[in-house]
C-alpha cells in the first residue's frame, strides 16, 4: 500500500459523501430516510419505551415480557435504547443492502469505471467506496441515536450517564453488524451488472443461504461450520445482548468482513471494465 493509495482512498471516500448530500437522487434517499425515521421514532420507539418504563419495575410486567418471548427488551437500563437495538438490527442491515448495492456495477455499466481507474488503482476504488458507505451509514446512526437519546433524557434527566455510555456501546456495535453487509454488497456489486441484481442477490444470500447450509450440514456436518460467513447469522444471539456485552460476537462480523473484501476485491482486480 503506498501513500497514493491512502490519499485516493479518502478522496473517493469524501466524495461518496458530497454525493449524497449534493445530488438529488442522494438527497431523495436522505428526505425517505428521515421520514421513514420519523415515523418509527414518534411511533414504535416512544410508545414501546412507555410502555416499558410502566412494566420492567413490577414482576407482573418482568413475567409478560418473558411470556411473549420479548424479556431481552429488559436487558437495557434505558427503554428507548432496547427498542433502539431490536429495531435497527433489522433496519440497518436492509438499509444497507438497498444503498451499498451501486458502489462500482453501474460505473462498469456506463464505462466510467474505466475512465476512473486511470486515474486510481482499482483497490482505491474498490476500499473508497466502501469506507464511504460505512462513514454514510455511521451519520446514520449517530443521527438516529442522537433523537433516541434526546427522547430518553427529556423523559428522565437524570439518565445522561447510562445513556452516553449505552448509546457509545450501540454506536460500535451497529458499525461492526454493518461492516460485513457493506462489504458483502461491495462484491456484489463488483461481480453483477446493475444495482438490482445485486440487492436480489444479497436478500438470497441472506434470506436462503443459512437454509440451505443448514440443510447440507445434515448430510454433511463439515459444512456447518460456514454459517459463520453468512452476515448477520448472529443477530438473534445479539438481538439477547444489551450494552457492551454485544462485544462478545465482535469476533464475528470482523471475520466476515476480511473475508467478504478479500474476495470482492479479487472480483475487482480480475473482473472486465
Amino acid at each position: 500500500m503506498t501513500p497514493g493509495f491512502f490519499n485516493h482512498l479518502m478522496l473517493i471516500c469524501q466524495f461518496e459523501i458530497k454525493r449524497l448530500f449534493s445530488t438529488r437522487k442522494g438527497l431523495l434517499y436522505l428526505i425517505t430516510f428521515a421520514i421513514v425515521w420519523y415515523f418509527i421514532l414518534i411511533y414504535p420507539i416512544r410508545f414501546a419505551s412507555d410502555f416499558l418504563s410502566q412494566r420492567q419495575n413490577t414482576s407482573h410486567g418482568m413475567s409478560f415480557f418473558e411470556f411473549i418471548g420479548f424479556d431481552s427488551l429488559l436487558n437495557w437500563e434505558i427503554p428507548e435504547f432496547s427498542v433502539y437495538w431490536h429495531f435497527s438490527l433489522v433496519i440497518f442491515p436492509m438499509l444497507s443492502i438497498m444503498s451499498c448495492s451501486d458502489q462500482t456495477c453501474s460505473d462498469r455499466e456506463r464505462g466510467t469505471l474505466r475512465f476512473l481507474t486511470l486515474r486510481v488503482s482499482r483497490d482505491s476504488l474498490f476500499f473508497g467506496r466502501f469506507a464511504g458507505m460505512m462513514v454514510i451509514h455511521t451519520l446514520l446512526i449517530f443521527t438516529t441515536l442522537f433523537t433516541t437519546l434526546a427522547f430518553a433524557i427529556y423523559r428522565e434527566a437524570n439518565l445522561v450517564p447510562a445513556a452516553f455510555n449505552s448509546a457509545m456501546a450501540i454506536i460500535v456495535n451497529l458499525i461492526l453488524v454493518l461492516l460485513p453487509f457493506t462489504a458483502m454488497m461491495a462484491a456484489l456489486s463488483a461481480t453483477v451488472k446493475s444495482p438490482r441484481q445485486a440487492t436480489v442477490w444479497a436478500i438470497l444470500i441472506w434470506s436462503f443461504l443459512a437454509g440451505i447450509i443448514s440443510l447440507l450440514s445434515s448430510y454433511l456436518p463439515a459444512l456447518d461450520s460456514l454459517i459463520i460467513l453468512i452476515p448477520g447469522y448472529q443477530m438473534s444471539e445479539l438481538s439477547q445482548l444489551a450494552e457492551w456485552q454485544t462485544l462478545q460476537l465482535a469476533h464475528i462480523p470482523i471475520l466476515q468482513t476480511i473475508v467478504l473484501l478479500v474476495i470482492g476485491r479479487w472480483i475487482m482486480l480480475r473482473q472486465s471494465l
